[in-house]
């Protein structure tokens, strides 16, 4: 497998409507790019994009992509460690001189409890990308 950039910088100043790339714009597409392979069974490693016949499934990957590069950017995570990290939030109550705290590691922003952002998820439903069978009951 490959770290694929599937979008360039022309093409994610158009979509995104801005007029700068994030820094370490290569860095992050091929990150995007690698995070969204993992939940798409790596369609795009084994099926060339350009040749893809259905448009809209190209479209919507790339869309993904492009979230996905704004979402870390945005944020400034870029591994599980970090989105895990950040997801971490602290209790306290305090009765007079006695307090008790504790550590939430689940309260996620994201839905998805992934790195890979909720837009980039909402991006992919509907093209069958994100098919992974029907349970055996």
């Amino acid at each position: 497998m490959t770290n694929t950039l599937y979008v360039g910088a022309e093409d994610y100043i158009q979509a995104m409507h801005v007029t700068e790339l994030p820094d370490d714009f290569d860095g992050l597409s091929a990150l995007a790019g690698m995070y969204l392979d993992e939940i798409t069974n790596n369609y795009y490693q084994t099926h060339t994009i350009d040749d893809d016949p259905f448009d809209l499934r190209v479209t919507r990957f790339k869309r993904a992509v492009m979230l996905q590069i704004k979402y870390m950017a945005d944020t400034g995570i870029k591994s599980s460690t970090q989105y895990k990290a950040a997801q971490a939030q602290t209790v306290s109550q305090s009765i007079g001189s006695t307090t008790v705290s504790k550590t939430l590691g689940d309260a996620a922003a994201n839905v998805s409890g992934t790195i890979v952002c909720d837009d980039a998820l909402r991006s992919l439903s509907g093209t069958g990308l994100l098919y992974r069978g029907v349970m055996h009951l």
